[in-house]
């Protein structure tokens, strides 16, 4: 599948910086599937994560455990 970031949006309290939410989609290389979604990170998370690669990386597993989930 290919994962592709879509958006970036910073969530500001009293002008800190308090998470991130991403917002992705993905598809195979036939367009036979084709899915989107939404994650949140902490400050924290998003500063260790930032380059499009790792946070490509994180759609990935968000989009797993959420096929997973019960």
């Amino acid at each position: 599948m290919n994962f592709e970031i879509r958006a970036v949006n910073t969530k500001y309290d009293n002008g800190e910086v308090t998470g991130v939410k991403i917002s992705y989609s993905a598809k195979n290389e036939t367009r036979s599937v084709n899915v989107s979604g939404v994650f949140e990170l902490t400050a924290a998370e998003y500063n260790d994560n930032s380059s499009i690669g790792a946070l490509e990386t994180k759609a990935q597993q968000h989009l797993l455990d959420e096929i997973n989930a019960d």
